[in-house]
């Protein structure tokens, strides 16, 4: 029997370049997204829970509940998550064995699949369906309206986590090179490790002598310090910490301020 591949979404291209800026698949992030599908099996007592991004062939599982994190599996037509990237709503299947497609299944069939399942599309701030937040049950099991309104949430929450960390990846990138850019400018040097020691100096850290030089002799550093002229290239690079904004609340305010503190998380 041939297998055929699932079908694409139709922004199939634009969705690819969208999941690999955030740089997440391969990179070993089971921890980040841990949290997400404990609280869903918490919720709904479902078996398994798993938070997966979907690659050109690949279904590249980044969290789950079971162990089988970093795992992959081929985007065929027999990959239910795959269908859910399809569409901006859920899908629900309370018994896949009785369900017009999947009750075909090699899984089912065999009696060694699971038959509840629950598929949420992971949609980041651009609408592009990065992935899936599945649940999965070996017996019939169907969510509650109140469950998969929760479910949904944590799904937001989590393409809010990728956006976050994808901007913050791309800023630090950003950051970096117009700083090496800047440094190389002003002190007329191209040396990565030169920029890489005055980096360190900015950081607080302490360096061997013999790395100190150097930025002794540019009149950067004297005494594991930055001397003005260094300060001023630290300004220019824009690298100097910035002031937070605290906020003062009252005693009368702080439940309120803590209630939409929360909220926010």
């Amino acid at each position: 029997m041939s297998i055929q591949l699932a079908p694409r979404p139709k922004n199939e291209d634009r969705r690819l370049v969208a999941v690999k800026r955030t740089g997440i698949i391969d990179s070993d992030q089971s921890e980040n997204f841990s949290v997400f599908c404990e609280l869903a099996k918490e919720i709904t007592n479902f078996d398994y829970i798993a938070f997966s991004l979907f690659d050109e062939n690949h279904q590249c599982k980044i969290s789950t509940t079971n162990g089988t994190d970093n795992e992959k599996s081929e985007r065929t037509e027999f990959n239910v998550c795959s269908y859910v990237l399809l569409s901006s709503e859920p899908t629900l299947i309370p018994d896949l064995s009785k369900h017009e497609r999947w009750m075909h299944h090699p899984a089912v069939l065999s009696g060694e699949g699971y038959l509840g399942y629950a598929g949420f599309p992971v949609i980041n701030k651009d609408n592009y369906a990065l992935g899936t937040f599945c649940l999965l049950d070996s017996e019939p099991a169907a969510l509650t309206e109140h469950q998969v309104k929760l479910i949904k949430g944590i799904a937001e929450r989590i393409a809010h986590q990728i956006d976050i960390q994808t901007n913050q990846r791309e800023t630090t990138v950003d950051a970096v090179q117009s700083a090496l850019k800047t440094f190389a400018s002003i002190c007329s040097v191209d040396k990565l490790s030169l920029f890489n020691n005055f980096l360190s100096i900015c950081a607080g850290k302490t360096l061997p002598p013999d790395e100190m030089k150097s930025l002794e002799e540019m009149g950067l550093t004297k005494k594991f310090e930055l001397t003005k002229k260094g300060k001023e290239i630290l300004k220019q690079m824009k690298l100097q910490p910035k002031v937070m904004k605290k906020k003062i609340v009252s005693s009368k305010d702080q439940p309120q301020f803590l209630d939409d503190l929360l909220g926010e998380l």
